[in-house]
């Protein structure tokens, strides 16, 4: 993938994104006093918002590293002690946006929701919900134990289904990517993943942006493209304030990448605005 310079206040825009899903997250270490059955007193900081919940498998901790041997997949590891805790999703009316919540993280989704016209409100006002979430969590863990929470990843994700099969698009994946060409044939299923590197001005390492592209198959439209990017690191000094920093960075990055892998033609399917 070629290297992204962030332009904040002048980014790629669109008018019909195929943006279904966006994803922000933190990772910290456990609250000292939090224990599982606890879990319904997270809920009831956010129930009013988020009035349903479901139970779902734990998220394995996961950081990126620099400077290791490459081994296969393992770019990333995780460090595990004892039995981990349950996820759990407190959903809004809707289900177009819900909070996951695990005693080592906590992550703010919104998704587009079969049958409903919920159009995506934006970065900017999704961090601030993130924002306020994180605060009234860090708020919950000093009332344990007197502390704050310590962000050791963040990680922002944004998840797009290109519609292959339908009326008047495109049905082949090199007309949507820059990078895929296929001559003239058109692969059966597709499974990429790319991962870069970002680093600062003096070349120091402050995260990854991953690219994974993959085919898959939606009732309603047929065959699909799902292209996800992702951009995950530490922040520099593990605050919630320094970990929304990155995720504003993080979001720079996956626009100005996304712009660069997809097509003019698709650009123009899409209204790109600037």
């Amino acid at each position: 993938m070629p290297e992204i310079k962030s332009r904040p206040g002048n980014l790629p825009d669109y008018q019909n994104p195929p943006l279904n899903e966006v994803v922000l997250g933190v990772q910290f270490a456990p609250a000292q006093g939090y224990q599982q059955i606890r879990a319904g007193e997270v809920w009831e900081l956010y129930r009013a918002n988020f009035p349903f919940v479901e139970e779902q498998p734990p998220l394995p901790p996961a950081f990126e590293t620099f400077g290791l041997p490459f081994q296969g997949n393992a770019l990333n590891f995780g460090l595990v002690a004892g039995a981990m805790h349950d996820r759990f999703w407190f959903l809004s009316q809707n289900k177009d946006e819900l909070i996951q919540f695990q005693e080592d993280r906590l992550l703010h989704n919104w998704r587009k929701v079969k049958d409903h016209d919920n159009s995506y409100p934006r970065f900017e006002k999704i961090i601030v919900s993130f924002e306020n979430e994180l605060r009234c969590l860090e708020k919950y863990f000093d009332s344990l134990s007197h502390q704050n929470i310590k962000c050791n990843q963040a990680e922002i994700s944004y998840i797009n289904q290109i519609a292959l099969d339908r009326e008047g698009s495109p049905s082949r994946s090199g007309n949507w990517l820059r990078f895929f060409n296929f001559g003239d044939g058109e692969p059966d299923d597709v499974s990429l993943v790319a991962r870069r590197t970002l680093r600062e001005s003096t070349g120091t390492p402050y995260g990854r942006v991953i690219c994974e592209v993959t085919t898959a198959w939606n009732p309603a439209e047929g065959r699909i493209l799902v292209v996800t990017l992702t951009v995950r690191g530490a922040p520099p000094d593990q605050s919630i304030s320094s970990a929304l920093d990155f995720l504003k960075r993080g979001r720079d990055v996956i626009v100005e990448e996304f712009t660069s892998i997809t097509t003019d033609s698709a650009h123009e399917l899409w209204g790109r605005i600037r």
